[in-house]
C-alpha cells in the first residue's frame, strides 16, 4: 500500500513535469515564430496632390473716402438770399447757379456805368472828328480817352459785383444739405452747402513702415464698406508718401476709386486691401497637409506606396491653403489625413481626398 502511494504521488508529478515541459517547448516555439510571421500595418491616409495656383499677397488696413474735390459753398459778398436753384444730393454742373443774393443796387450800378461809358465813346468819337478839323487839342482828345478807359473799367467792377449775387458752382459735382432758407441775410462767413466731386474717390490709410520698399503707384486696392455689404470697390494706389510717421511707424498711401454712381460719399469709413505681389505658378497644398515641429514644416509625401516626410518651406497662408516655396514638387501626392500613424517610410494606402479639399487650393489672396 505504501508503494502504491508513493507512485500515485509520483506519476502526477511526473505528467505534470511533461506537460510543463511541452507547454515551455510550443510556447517558446510561438514565441520565437511571431516576428517573422507578424505582418507589417499599412496605413490608410488621404492624400492629395500638390497643384499650381497665383498667390496674391496683401497688406490689410482701414481708411476713409475723400471726395476727389470737396469746397463749402459761401458768399464772396453778403446780401439777402432771394433764390435757392439746388436741392440736397443734386448733381450740378460748373457753373450752375446755387444761390442768389438781392442785387437792385448792383444792377443799377451797372445800368449807370454803361450809360456813362456809352456817353464817353460818343464824346470820344465827336472829338476824334473835331481833332481833324483841328477844332480839338490832342491833349484833350486824350483826355477823353483816358476817361473812356476808367469808365471802362467802372462797368467791368460793376458787372463783376453784379455776377458775385449769384453762387455758382465751382466745379461739376454732388451739393450737400441746404444750411440757409429763403429770405435769410448770409455773409462771408455763411456756409450755404457743399459740394463734392464723387465721381472718384480718394481713399487714404496708413501702412506698417515695414512695407515702404514695396508699395508703389498703380498696385491694385480693393475697399469694402459695412454700408454697401456685398459690394467691393476697386481702384488703385495714386501716391506713397515720402515720410513715415515716427508715432505710428507707418506711412499714408492714397488710392483713387471709380466712383461713376456717387455711391460712395465723402468721409466714409472703408477696409482695404492692397495688393503689393502676386506669384503666378505658385505651389500650393491644403492646411492640413503641413505639419510644424520645433519651428520647422513638413509633408509626408506618397509615392509607391511609402509615405516619406519632407522639409518645406511654406510662404504665404491663406483661407484653408499653404504656399509652399521650396521642398515640393507640383503634383506630389502629399497626406492630409492621417499623419499620427506615420513613421519614416511608412507603408501607406492612400485614399483620393481631392474632393474635400479642393476649395482649399482655389488661388487666394493672403496678408
Amino acid at each position: 500500500m505504501r508503494l502504491l502511494s508513493q507512485l500515485g504521488v509520483v506519476v502526477p508529478l511526473i505528467a505534470l513535469a511533461a506537460g510543463g515541459g511541452w507547454y515551455w517547448t510550443v510556447g517558446g516555439e510561438r514565441g520565437n515564430q511571431a516576428p517573422s510571421t507578424r505582418q507589417t500595418r499599412v496605413a490608410v491616409v488621404e492624400t492629395v496632390p500638390a497643384r499650381l495656383g497665383t498667390v496674391t499677397e496683401t497688406v490689410t488696413a482701414v481708411g476713409t473716402a475723400r471726395a476727389a474735390s470737396s469746397v463749402k459753398i459761401v458768399p464772396s459778398t453778403a446780401g439777402r438770399i432771394i433764390q435757392i436753384a439746388f436741392q440736397a444730393g443734386q448733381r450740378v454742373q460748373a457753373g450752375a447757379p446755387l444761390v442768389e443774393l438781392d442785387s437792385d443796387s448792383e444792377r443799377a450800378a451797372v445800368r449807370e456805368a454803361e450809360s456813362e461809358l456809352a456817353n464817353l465813346r460818343l464824346q470820344v468819337q465827336r472829338a476824334g472828328s473835331l481833332r481833324t478839323q483841328r477844332l480839338v487839342s490832342a491833349a484833350d482828345l486824350d483826355d477823353l480817352r483816358a476817361k473812356l478807359g476808367m469808365a471802362e473799367a467802372r462797368l467791368e467792377a460793376a458787372r463783376s459785383r453784379l455776377q458775385k449775387r449769384t453762387i455758382r458752382a465751382p466745379f461739376t459735382g454732388v451739393v450737400g444739405l441746404r444750411n440757409v432758407n429763403l429770405g435769410a441775410y448770409a455773409d462771408t462767413d455763411t456756409t450755404l452747402t457743399t459740394l463734392d466731386d464723387l465721381d472718384t474717390i480718394e481713399l487714404e490709410f496708413k501702412v506698417p513702415e515695414r512695407y515702404f520698399s514695396v508699395v508703389k503707384p498703380a498696385q491694385a486696392v480693393r475697399a469694402v464698406s459695412a454700408a454697401f455689404p456685398g459690394r467691393t470697390f476697386v481702384g488703385a494706389v495714386r501716391e506713397v508718401d515720402t515720410r513715415i510717421d515716427p508715432v505710428a511707424r507707418a506711412f499714408r498711401v492714397r488710392a483713387e476709386l471709380p466712383n461713376p454712381d456717387a455711391l460712395l460719399p465723402d468721409g466714409l469709413f472703408m477696409a482695404v486691401r492692397l495688393t503689393i505681389a502676386e506669384r503666378d505658378h505658385a505651389v500650393l497644398v491644403p492646411e492640413e497637409a503641413v505639419v510644424s515641429e520645433k519651428g520647422r514644416s513638413y509633408v509626408h509625401v506618397v509615392a509607391g506606396g511609402i509615405a516619406t516626410r519632407t522639409a518645406i518651406t511654406t510662404g504665404q497662408r491663406f483661407d484653408a491653403a499653404v504656399e509652399v516655396l521650396t521642398g515640393l514638387a507640383p503634383g506630389a501626392e502629399v497626406v492630409t489625413k492621417g499623419h499620427q500613424a506615420l513613421r519614416e517610410r511608412s507603408p501607406v494606402r492612400p485614399v483620393d481626398g481631392s474632393a474635400k479639399t479642393a476649395a482649399a487650393l482655389i488661388p487666394g489672396e493672403t496678408d
